[in-house]
């Protein structure tokens, strides 16, 4: 049954849902602490960025997601290492949390000289999240009562008789920025992303003889990182100089398949530029390409709404948001989906997890291939029900999803589901299979956003939508507005070892034969078998994590060898920045509950980082706590 809460929703929302089960939300510094890891704050941080083409002042931050040891309060230490870290494809800092989190408490635990160690990760958020409107999300979050974002973004009439959650309807107050609006994010492409990264770097401070900064990047960011290291800054340096290590995960690493562009090649990219600029092709993705209608602002924000869900409700309790939204294209498991009623849990699981009723093939092809194990629906078909399977055609894979392997022989249906039950999640563990992440995990990184923030609201007036106030300080999991030049800048970039521009406002100079005498530590779900991994001349100092193993450079091993059998067998794509570690020390890393990455990459950093850094006081930074 619909509870009561919900039937109240659904007249309207007049009054204040009552979350009884609910978790009180912390706030103040308590509400910057990262779940399961309180020995790790949070600060979500801009800072002047890059200066791309016609982008109003005020949007031209870089904004990042701060991770450091809560132990040093508002003082923090001089840094052993600072990881910077880049997103992939879509993806946000959130995704990021559990990763970093790990690294900086693992890295507390060790000792460098006389003191633990200190090591801090900041995240790099792309720039359409700079545009989310997140006063909302926010309001929610302080008065603990979610329903305020519901009727903000979707608005009231997006809930349905039945209690469950559709799209935005007019009746939202919230209004998507439109493509004529945000023009100016034609040039926000690779160039304006590395200057982002360059001003980040600029805020710490390396002491004399210092050298510890590690730049890391996952899935697209993987690429990002070889085409950061190998390009020329304004300052004349080159990416590289300026770091002490790469870290690739499961993106990577790559020198590029072509020596430089043909001239049809730089014809054909400043085609696509062009018709980016003139508006004759859109400049962020809406409800198109490869994620279909879970790209966009009006998915992102429903996604944003979703999390404030997720941090104020029982997560055994009912969730009313369904997992197949309005305009996705007929899959199996549809019918399955829109049937069965889960919990928040589950829900949480089910959305990312790759295969969530083992072998029924009920998850989306691109998250089949790009999620990660997280457990699966406590779901059995009703009795007599289990040869009612979904006959709705398999789609054709594309690309890398074609190695998925065959279609499943039963896809379940509706039929199956019992209609009184709400179904729970179990979590990895026990005689099912062997994963690497847990979903409470996934859930906490979709609802977290910290409560430390110097994020300011920002006034804009925007070409036709008028005047608007952008307040970017409650971070969100998805990213509102993807940069279409971003994502196409990212491909051309990496395909070429050699790239010089100076035409129609691009200027561009990498050379990946510039990676050189810098150690690269790789950790993905391929594999590849002795030196023909290292795609870097002249890196002598390598580490790979793969699926069969471990392999090392002898100059790798010298420094910090790593047991041979550690492997990366149990992971999935996103596991890699997913992973539960809630068992480190008891099991080799790569293990369930013990992450793979965060296992060997932390002494891996510590022993390549020299002196110390000085990173900036939230003071100075102007942090202060939202609510």
């Amino acid at each position: 049954m619909i509870s009561a809460a919900f039937r109240l929703a659904a007249a309207g929302l007049a009054a204040a849902v009552a979350w009884t089960a609910a978790p009180a939300l912390a706030s103040g510094d308590a509400g910057s602490r990262v779940p399961e890891y309180p020995g790790v704050i949070a600060e979500y941080i801009q800072v002047p960025g890059g200066k791309a083409p016609g982008t109003p002042s005020a949007l031209n931050t870089a904004a990042f997601l701060r991770l450091r040891p809560a132990a040093d309060g508002d003082r923090p230490r001089p840094a052993n290492a600072v990881i910077v870290g880049l997103p992939g494809f879509s993806s946000t800092p959130p995704h990021w949390l559990y990763l970093a989190s790990q690294m900086v408490s693992r890295a507390s635990g060790q000792t460098c000289g006389d003191q633990p160690c200190r090591l801090e990760v900041w995240v790099l958020q792309r720039r359409g999240a700079n545009l989310a409107e997140t006063e909302a999300l926010t309001e929610a979050r302080r008065k603990g009562d979610p329903a305020i974002a519901l009727k903000h973004y979707l608005g009231a009439d997006a809930i349905g008789p039945d209690g469950r959650v559709g799209p935005p309807t007019a009746s939202a107050a919230w209004k998507p920025l439109t493509q004529t609006d945000l023009a100016f994010m034609a040039d926000w492409g690779f160039e304006t992303y590395a200057a982002d990264v360059d001003a980040m770097i600029g805020r710490i401070r390396e002491r004399s003889g210092a050298h510890n900064i590690f730049l890391a990047g996952h899935s697209q960011g993987g690429g990002f990182v070889s085409n950061y290291a190998a390009r020329r800054g304004a300052d004349g340096r080159r990416g590289v100089e300026k770091l002490a290590g790469l870290i690739f995960l499961d993106g990577g690493p790559s020198a590029g398949v072509q020596p430089e562009p043909t001239v049809a090649e730089l014809d054909a990219y400043f085609a696509r530029v062009a018709a980016l600029r003139s508006g004759k092709d859109r400049v962020y993705t809406d409800a198109s390409g490869l994620l279909g209608a879970i790209a966009g602002p009006a998915s992102a924000a429903s996604q944003s709404v979703t999390g404030v869900y997720y941090a104020l409700s029982d997560p055994n309790s009912e969730a009313i948001f369904p997992l197949r939204v309005v305009g996705m294209a007929p899959a199996p498991g549809d019918d399955f989906l829109k049937t069965i009623r889960l919990t928040w849990l589950a829900r949480a699981g089910a959305s990312f997890d790759t295969d969530p009723v083992p072998g029924g093939g009920v998850q989306m092809q691109i998250l089949q291939f790009l999620g990660q194990g997280l457990g699966r629906i406590d779901f059995t078909p009703l009795p007599g029900t289990e040869a009612n399977c979904d006959r709705t055609p398999p789609p054709t894979a594309v690309g890398p999803m074609r190695a998925m392997g065959p279609p499943p022989k039963c896809v379940p249906s509706g039929a199956m589901v019992d209609p009184n039950r709400v179904h729970g999640w179990i979590e990895p563990g026990g005689a099912g299979p062997r994963e690497a992440g847990r979903a409470a995990l996934w859930l906490n990184a979709q609802a977290f956003a910290p409560t430390r923030s110097n994020i300011r609201p920002v006034t804009v007036q925007f070409a036709e939508s008028g005047r608007r106030t952008i307040d970017a300080s409650d971070l969100i999991a998805s990213n509102w507005y993807p940069s279409e030049r971003w994502d196409f800048d990212a491909g051309f970039v990496g395909r070429y070892r050699t790239l010089k521009i100076d035409r129609d406002g691009v200027k561009l100079d990498v050379d990946k034969a510039a990676i050189a005498g810098v150690p690269v530590y790789v950790a993905r779900q391929g594999f590849t078998q002795g030196v023909s991994g290292n795609p870097f001349p002249g890196v002598t100092d390598y580490t790979e994590v793969n699926k069969t193993g471990t392999w090392q450079t002898p100059e790798a091993k010298a420094v910090s060898p790593l047991d041979p059998a550690i492997n990366a067998a149990f992971y999935f794509h996103t596991d890699f920045v997913g992973a539960d570690d809630s068992r480190a020390g008891q099991e080799r890393p790569g293990e369930p509950g013990v992450s793979a990455v965060s296992g060997t990459v932390v002494d891996w950093v510590l022993k390549r980082a020299k002196g110390l850094s000085d990173t900036p006081s939230p003071a100075s930074l102007g942090v202060r706590t939202r609510y």
